[in-house]
């Protein structure tokens, strides 16, 4: 896998934020089955569907709220299609009311010092979640972030990719390759995909 091609060790702390059905968080307990995986999920209807799906495992820990840069009540969008729920400061329509917490925060409380992999798929909200983590970051304590980012500005349903870029940048973060290129038309180009990060100074 490129995780692996990337020298990933198999004993991590992952989190995965976002974590929609599981899916992830699965794949990742078969790849690295020594690790530790954190997944973050605030749409209440699909933590039902994680709690079925990873409650036998016993290195996945589920948490139904999301991350974010401050520590707050904010709702969660439902929309009509297929695509996920965003995180949204004011309610509405359909939206439900769930709670916010900074990456720092929670690692805190969990005496969590360093995470190896910080997987993001928040529907454009991947820069919040990296706010939240400025305490992580200065003591450079994240090692690798794969993310899902876009090349298209207008497009508010992901990040744009030279935002995380900028941000990931001033972290000394170096940009290690896109992945999982979901391609709409030739005069669109790349319509999103997942980025890989790594920390300059582990990854040498």
């Amino acid at each position: 896998s490129v995780l692996s091609d990337a020298g990933m060790k198999s004993n991590m702390m992952i989190f995965d934020v976002g974590a929609h059905k599981g899916q992830t968080s699965s794949y990742f307990c078969k790849l690295f089955p020594q690790s530790i995986i954190h997944a973050f999920e605030p749409s209440h209807d699909l933590f039902a569907e994680i709690d079925k799906n990873l409650s036998k495992r016993k290195n996945i820990r589920c948490h139904n709220f999301a991350l974010g840069e401050t520590n707050e009540k904010a709702f969660l969008t439902r929309p009509d299609s297929d695509l996920c729920g965003q995180v949204v400061k004011a309610q509405e329509n359909n939206s439900s009311s769930i709670s916010v917490h900074r990456l720092d925060g929670f690692c805190q409380v969990e005496n969590i010092s360093s995470i190896d992999l910080l997987k993001i798929d928040v529907e454009g909200n991947e820069v919040s979640v990296l706010k939240g983590a400025s305490g992580m970051f200065e003591r450079n304590a994240i090692k690798a972030i794969l993310l899902e980012c876009d090349f298209n500005k207008d497009d508010k349903q992901h990040s744009y990719f030279f935002d995380i870029f900028d941000f990931l940048s001033e972290k000394k973060f170096c940009f290690h390759g896109l992945f999982d290129v979901v391609r709409y038309s030739p005069s669109y180009g790349i319509g999103f995909c997942n980025a890989l990060f790594l920390n300059c100074s582990v990854f040498q």
